[in-house]
């Protein structure tokens, strides 16, 4: 009867952990737009369903994961904003999940580990909502890292392709902070395997390894995505990104975020480093119960160190409340008064910790930059689209226009309707290609001209990528190539000859750009 009672209450936490990962994630995440990030796999996982392919058919540097995996879910439920959010919020359910799950194998009550897990339920994917590769990348990341606590603990083979999965999965979502996540992972697993003395162990490792990476140059076959494409799209140009933002750290900057943005996670890294050091001098039997605390503040530094490396929106705040659960973890074999008083502090602290950042990233939408922002006045986004119906529109630049917005994207969309043959449409709002079911998509999926989207001059890639929107012009033989604001011609110009492009203005936001007798002559 007992066990029954236990299997019912562990059923019903597992419903709680879902309800409120899908609950916060669908309302919070459908308030608000930032065009560039919001819709940023939006037609590029339906065009996927079409038949256009990263890689080999448009130009990304990251989410190649989350592409795909985003087009079995239009494929299922349709293209629209809900089977958008149903992708990202499925991801923060099987996190909160698997942290429930970790919880309990590090000791903690069933009651303990969902509080914590429903902390994380809320911080983790609702501040951005939508499918996002830093969110994919960091989260699948940290799975792996739960999968390889198992791994070590059970010492278990299906833990440990369970680990190198979801790890490779992580990187095929973004290649940081993945990369280093693979280096401490790696690099932990072969000293596990030769301090155990675990032959076996490590030839595993190198085999599973082996047939992953093997799957997936199958795959990349099968889609007749060239390796070497692959390489400098997804591996060498980024690395060129990457050598020059590391140049922009210093140890200053980093002591300064510790102390100021990243107090609490310091705070904790602290407080997990003192108990580690107090167990390993008292306690031997409760020695195994470290390891995991010495990885989380390994993955701490890590997180950290990448949030500075990559200069966008703070996204590791969810780890908080994973770090709070390892210090209550450590200290409740300890039946003394003071140590209830210590967990109570936690609990409190907990408390504290997630309504601050939920009140800074889901009620103020920090991430989409909507902080002064009156969010309670929005357009519903069926008024431009029947695929955006749930989405409560509103973008930080017409915050106070969102009529003249909407009604400008939804002329320029029956504009585009009328006018689509032997066309290529270049825009922030990357759900147009799909409302207008066109059969060109643009050759990037990303347009920032910051250089971190695609090759800009200067960049050693930036030939490749000229040849691969050239070749994708005269494939398709476009002669128009209409782009909306904020984008312009600058978007594309630097592929034709000056005389090459004539453009006239159709509305306020769109334009259209006429190739005239270049495309055999391109620059």
């Amino acid at each position: 009867m007992m066990t029954k009672l236990l299997n019912y209450s562990e059923k019903i936490n597992i419903i709680l952990i879902l309800l409120v990962s899908f609950a916060a994630n669908y309302y919070y995440g459908s308030i608000g737009v930032f065009p560039v990030d919001t819709f940023a796999f939006f037609d590029s996982a339906n065009f996927i369903n079409k038949g256009f392919l990263p890689i080999r058919d448009y130009w990304t540097s990251n989410g190649f994961f989350v592409d795909f995996f985003q087009s079995i879910f239009f494929r299922i439920f349709g293209t629209n904003w809900y089977s958008y959010l149903l992708h990202s919020s499925f991801l923060n359910f099987i996190f909160a999940f698997l942290t429930y799950r970790f919880f309990l194998n590090e000791g903690l009550t069933k009651n303990a580990s969902l509080f914590y897990s429903l902390s994380v339920a809320i911080l983790a994917y609702p501040p951005v909502g939508v499918p996002f590769p830093d969110h994919h990348s960091l989260i699948f990341s940290l799975i792996s890292i739960y999968f390889l606590i198992f791994t070590i603990k059970k010492k278990s083979k299906l833990y440990l392709l369970a680990t190198i999965i979801s790890l490779s999965i992580a990187f095929l979502s973004k290649q940081v902070p993945a990369g280093f996540f693979l280096i401490l992972i790696g690099l932990y697993l072969i000293y596990f395997s030769y301090k155990e003395e675990e032959t076996n162990f490590l030839i595993l490792i190198f085999s599973y390894s082996f047939i992953v990476i093997s799957v997936f140059t199958i795959f990349l076959f099968i889609t007749s995505i060239e390796i070497k494409d692959f390489f400098i799209q997804y591996i060498l140009f980024p690395l060129s990104i990457g050598s020059e933002r590391s140049d922009l750290l210093n140890v200053k900057s980093i002591l300064l975020s510790l102390i100021n943005e990243y107090k609490f996670l310091s705070l904790l890294v602290f407080i997990i480093f003192f108990q580690v050091v107090n167990i390993q001098k008292k306690n031997e039997i409760n020695k195994k119960k470290t390891f995991s605390a010495t990885i989380f503040v390994l993955v701490t530094i890590i997180s950290i160190f990448n949030q500075e490396l990559m200069k966008n929106q703070n996204i590791i705040f969810f780890i908080l409340p994973i770090l709070i659960g390892i210090i209550h973890s450590l200290v409740i074999d300890n039946k003394k008064e003071k140590i209830n008083l210590f967990i109570l502090s936690l609990i409190i602290l907990n408390i504290f910790v997630t309504f601050k950042y939920h009140e800074r990233f889901n009620e103020n939408r920090k991430f989409m930059d909507f902080k002064n922002i009156n969010k309670s006045n929005f357009i519903d986004g069926s008024l431009i689209t029947n695929k955006l119906k749930g989405l409560r529109w509103i973008t930080s630049k017409y915050s106070s226009q969102l009529e003249l917005e909407a009604n400008q994207v939804k002329e320029s969309i029956n504009f585009l309707k009328a006018n689509k043959d032997r066309s290529m449409i270049i825009t922030y709002y990357q759900f147009i290609n799909s409302e207008i079911d066109h059969n060109v998509y643009p050759p990037n999926r990303w347009y920032t001209s910051d250089g971190v989207s695609y090759p800009i001059k200067g960049n050693k890639y930036h030939e490749n990528y000229l040849n691969f929107f050239k070749k994708k012009l005269k494939e398709k033989n476009i002669n128009k190539i209409y782009t909306i604001k904020p984008l312009g011609k600058n978007a594309f110009d630097f592929v034709f000859k000056l005389d090459c492009v004539k453009t006239f203005k159709i509305n306020e936001i769109l334009y259209q750009h006429s190739i005239t007798n270049c495309l055999a002559t391109l620059k």
